[in-house]
């Protein structure tokens, strides 16, 4: 039998999904501005059916769950934990002082512009802890793709191409972020389910 990783409780993807989409949305919706207008409105139009497909099959799911399935959540949470215990918190908290901290840094060496590209390192490192509470691999490779963009921003600052910064960092990162949440509440690939079941 193959294993595959299972979020700790039916409502961790979805819930996951959501912040994910929601701060997607934000990175798309906030560095989009600095390209041009075209590119912006299409961005935004993109990023806003993204994010309304994550809200529309995260509402399915939970509700289809919290009707069929009430008896099997509570036993999922009482065996596995709530991933959203202290744990998820600490991380969080962790990260809101390094996003603020950091921004705060950048603009006083003088260099604002790479407030993004800092937003992004620590946003996607945020996730290789969070792999580990939610029991979800696939939270490595998100965390990594969003921090490569990020120091990508980086690297781009220290060539002097400000101006691509927030596309690669923050853009990019917002679209990577929509794409993986909504990846997750897809349904999985019928060879995958045949492999998880023989």
């Amino acid at each position: 039998m193959v294993e595959v990783s299972q979020p700790v409780h039916v409502e961790g993807r979805e819930i996951g999904a959501l912040i994910g989409g929601a701060f997607g949305m934000v990175f798309v919706a906030v560095n989009s501005t600095a390209i041009a207008v075209f590119a912006h409105v299409a961005a935004l139009v993109v990023a806003g059916c993204l994010l309304a497909a994550i809200l529309l099959l995260s509402l399915r799911n939970l509700l289809r769950w919290r009707a069929a399935s009430e008896d099997a959540t509570a036993d999922a949470t009482r065996q596995h934990g709530n991933p959203f215990g202290w744990q998820y918190w600490t991380i969080v908290g962790i990260e809101a002082i390094a996003l603020f901290g950091g921004a705060r840094v950048t603009t006083a060496l003088g260099h604002p512009e790479l407030g993004v590209a800092w937003v992004a390192v620590v946003v996607g490192t945020h996730f290789f802890a969070l792999a580990r509470i939610f029991r979800l691999t696939r939270f490595h490779v998100l965390g990594a793709i969003v921090t490569a963009l990020g120091a990508l921003g980086f690297l781009l600052g220290a060539l002097g191409e400000v101006d691509a910064i927030a596309l690669v960092s923050g853009v990019l990162s917002g679209f990577a972020l929509l794409a993986f949440g909504l990846a997750a509440l897809l349904p999985p690939h019928p060879r995958k389910v045949q492999r998880a079941a023989g």
